[in-house]
């Protein structure tokens, strides 16, 4: 299991979401919205992941998404589970999308 805690602190993000791949929390820190956030980034991960393997043929492993006031990544950690955080530290944007990759190969 993923410590969120230790990710939380790790990535000094605002939020941090684990879903299963149909969008049930499987746990959260920092949201009362938890719910909305896991089944929204379901759908966005089911419908790029679609799009991916249509255009080069590989499954998709992370998304990003990026506002002038912060970001979220949502990562597959395996077939069973998405990891997402959010963040409104831009300045960080890089090291993170480099630390959430390298949570799935740990």
């Amino acid at each position: 299991m993923y410590n969120l805690k230790k990710i939380k602190e790790d990535t000094e993000s605002n939020i941090v979401i684990l879903a299963d791949n149909n969008g049930a929390v499987i746990d959260s820190l920092n949201t009362e919205f938890d719910s909305n956030f896991a089944m929204m980034t379901e759908a966005a991960f089911s419908m790029c992941s679609d799009l991916l393997k249509d255009v080069i043929n590989k499954d998709m492993d992370q998304l990003m998404a990026k506002s002038s006031d912060g970001f979220f990544i949502a990562n597959r950690l395996d077939k069973e589970s998405i990891l997402l955080i959010v963040s409104d530290n831009l300045s960080k944007l890089g090291l993170l999308l480099k630390y959430m990759s390298s949570i799935k190969n740990n």
